[in-house]
């Protein structure tokens, strides 16, 4: 067996480990940094989504199960993504002996690593968040509103007796083409059978 022989490393060997030394211990404060911009901008665009919805009135064409789900999902997944960047922040906790270098770059690999993940986790949300916003505000923006609903629902009363008790309080207008016919808007409606 040949003896193991190494040289001397270049001085650009030795600028690139302090570099990389460099970066793992400004890892942590970096992605704390990404987390904060995202952070700022997650909740400046879950006030822009409520303050769309109270503006345009989107949550009055709310009718359906559907409709709540499609303004409540977007809410949800914003309150998640701003939920776990701020958990970027929480500090693990960190035992290691301060004599000792490789624990304490251990401990700053792990942390890193930990913050990178529920970066990552928030980023997937935050783009969740933002198509779900995207898609709910197209949606509800092409849904008729509660009162072009109820201008369709109109039903013709015929009438048999004009002198009748119970048409005295009717209000509608006659037909012109039938005095006896009248239109009746329906503003509400209720299951009476048994």
């Amino acid at each position: 067996m040949a003896p193991v022989q190494g040289r001397e490393p270049f001085d650009e060997d030795l600028e690139w480990l302090k570099y990389g030394r460099e970066i793992i211990r400004e890892s942590p404060k970096m992605l704390d940094d990404a987390a904060k911009s995202f952070l700022a901008l997650g909740s400046s665009l879950l006030t822009v989504y409520t303050g769309a919805l109270a503006l345009f009135k989107l949550n009055e064409k709310a009718l359906s199960p559907l409709s709540w789900a499609v303004i409540c999902v977007p809410i949800l997944l914003w309150l998640l993504c701003i939920g776990c960047l701020a958990y970027v922040y929480f500090p693990d906790r960190c035992r290691f002996h301060a004599d000792s270098p490789r624990e304490i770059e251990r401990i700053a690999r792990d942390t890193s690593r930990k913050k990178s993940l529920r970066l990552k986790v928030g980023s997937v949300l935050f783009v969740a968040a933002l198509a779900a916003m995207s898609a709910s505000i197209v949606w509800l923006g092409t849904q008729p509103s509660a009162e072009k609903e109820k201008e369709g629902q109109t039903v013709l009363l015929a009438v048999v007796d004009e002198n009748d008790s119970q048409l005295l309080n009717l209000t509608g207008s006659l037909d012109a083409a039938n005095p006896k016919v009248h239109s009746i808007f329906i503003l509400s409606s209720e299951n009476l059978t048994c």
